[in-house]
């Protein structure tokens, strides 16, 4: 146990910086300072978001109250945040535990992989209960303070929160052991991780829509609704078939006595139940598939050698997307979005369930009511935007570097030009998801080709100051000391402030969007605005972005 508890706190230490804080408390004041004042920029921006979703969380309450079932919103909670950590947490999963620099040394240490496990589940799990938080801390307050709940019910709401990550967690794990394990037998191992984990993605996300929208055929579907309503919680119990667990959570918060007593029994029951075996299994698979990635791949074909001329920024171009091909965590991290935003805009065509949410009902009833007008063309490009702000890639380009970034500081080529090189490639991903998710827009939609052109158009020119802001974000303060590529994309605050300033230039030109529409302003006049607005954006980004490079790559050390 000693020995375990002390690996623990080592990757603690190492994974939240707990040794640099505390000399730069004692020793280096200024460096504090600005982490203080970066963390407080970063709560601010993230306070839109958490004020944003208790905002649609109240409204919902509202409305649940009115059919008396208020409790639906710790259900409908606890589900997003459980769905959340489940799809996600299959990456999650794979950086932290198998893709890490540190399996190697991990590897050597008299201890057993059972406990090396399970001390990087407990690493990846504390880093999922902000998730968590977010998405249970809201209802939990506003069905608390409606109800006037006492302090057992916060307690009980504590000990739940810190069990929601728990059951998805372990899916994650499971499903990662096992590709990992078919990965250890195979000769193209990066190729089955990209492949395997997007597989698995999908799966997870079919599958929940499957089960989620089957009514029972012994019955119609009033006759279904007739006894959901009558129920007390019968839309718990059918809002929450997307999540179980989620059904336990809001039974054991919204009953008293021994019925919530049995329902959180339940959820410890379960959490016990699907963790156990899974970490006993991992002392015979975990290791195996950790170490994978540690041998050399056997090369086979021979290549002609040949001479190539090419522009500096095309070389950096192919590179960085070599970069992110060649490593899982970066290709999944980065090129996600190229697949959820496709999924996403595709649901009506498939139906199910998934299909007849709200938000995307309530998004596609919003296109569809201004016809073939500029304000349907404005609507389509910022919702492509927003998927392409989701680029993980752009604002982790320095961060990826690490500790090779002196490679790019010895190079003759100018810091400005490499900078180019990386934002072109970063700027391409954007770009593709935004092409993707339009076209599965169009075919959703039935759009005409002129609204499905222009829209897409209009969010390719938005989302290059998009990138630039992401990119200027990264190169000012990159995350270059990280154990695991995860760290440096998936745990990395650049990429959060980069999607924040994403999110901000898309209010800002909604805005004036708005006014001018109000204004009703002739289509010439709007675009013609917007197209400024985003060539003056763009210009000041690239000026901005160049003299950056050159000032900052020599203070930059990997």
């Amino acid at each position: 146990m000693s020995k375990f508890l002390s690996l623990l706190k080592l990757q603690i230490n190492s994974r939240f910086g707990l040794s640099m804080a505390r000399y730069n408390f004692r020793h280096n004041r200024k460096e504090l300072w600005k982490t203080i004042g970066m963390a407080l920029i970063i709560i601010f921006a993230l306070g839109q978001f958490v004020f944003l979703y208790t905002y649609m969380m109240s409204k919902l309450h509202e409305a649940a109250r009115l059919m008396n079932s208020p409790q639906l919103i710790l259900t409908m909670g606890a589900a997003a945040g459980g769905l959340v950590i489940l799809f996600f947490g299959i990456f999650y999963i794979l950086g932290a535990l198998f893709l890490a620099r540190d399996t190697e040394f991990l590897a050597s240490l008299p201890i057993r992989q059972s406990s090396v496990f399970l001390s990087k589940f407990i690493l990846v799990l504390m880093g999922e209960y902000p998730i968590a938080l977010f998405f249970m801390l809201p209802p939990v307050i506003i069905y608390g303070t409606g109800a006037q709940k006492g302090i057992l019910y916060y307690i009980a709401a504590l000990i739940c929160i810190l069990l929601l990550p728990i059951v998805p967690l372990v899916i994650s794990s499971l499903l990662s052991m096992v590709l990992m394990n078919v990965v250890s037998r195979s000769r193209r191992r990066d190729l089955i991780i990209i492949i395997g984990s997007l597989v698995l993605f999908l799966a997870l996300f079919a599958g929940q829509n499957f089960l989620f929208s089957r009514i029972p055929e012994n019955s119609s579907e009033m006759e279904l609704y007739l006894k959901i309503l009558q129920s007390r919680d019968g839309l718990v119990e059918w809002s929450g078939r997307i999540f179980p667990p989620s059904v336990w959570i809001t039974k054991a918060l919204s009953h008293t006595g021994a019925e919530a007593i049995k329902n959180l029994g339940y959820l410890i029951l379960l959490s016990a139940a699907c963790f156990v075996p899974v970490w006993m299994l991992s002392s015979l698979i975990y290791q195996r598939g950790a170490t994978a990635q540690l041998e050399a791949e056997k090369k086979t074909v021979r290549k002609e050698l040949t001479y190539k001329g090419s522009s500096p920024v095309m070389v950096i171009f192919k590179n960085e997307w070599k970069i992110i091909l060649r490593t899982p965590v970066y290709a999944l991290n980065s090129l996600i979005g190229i697949i959820v935003g496709p999924v996403l805009m595709a649901m009506p065509l498939f139906g199910g369930t998934f299909a007849q949410d709200p938000d995307l009902q309530a998004l596609f009833s919003l296109i569809d009511r201004f016809g073939s007008s500029s304000a349907r063309v404005l609507i389509i490009s910022g919702v492509l935007t927003l998927f392409g702000c989701f680029n993980a890639a752009i604002s982790s380009t320095y961060s990826r570097e690490g500790n090779s970034l002196w490679i790019l500081k010895s190079i003759p080529v100018k810091p400005q030009v490499q900078a180019a090189g990386k934002l072109m490639a970063g700027y391409s991903i954007s770009l593709l998801c935004a092409v993707a998710t339009s076209l599965a827009m169009a075919l959703s939609l039935r759009l005409s080709f002129g609204v499905w052109l222009s829209g897409t158009v209009l969010s390719a020119a938005a989302l290059f100051p998009v990138c630039l802001a992401g990119i200027l974000i990264d190169i000012a303060r990159p995350k270059l000391n990280w154990n695991n590529p995860t760290e440096a994309i998936k745990q990395n605050m650049n990429v959060v402030l980069g999607m924040l300033a994403g999110a901000t230039v898309i209010v800002a030109l909604g805005a004036v969007s708005y006014g001018l529409l109000r204004l009703q302003a002739s289509p010439v006049l709007l675009y013609g605005a917007i197209v400024v607005i985003l060539a003056a954006l763009s210009a000041a980004g690239v000026i901005a972005l160049g003299k950056t490079a050159v000032r900052v790559y020599s203070r930059l050390e990997g």
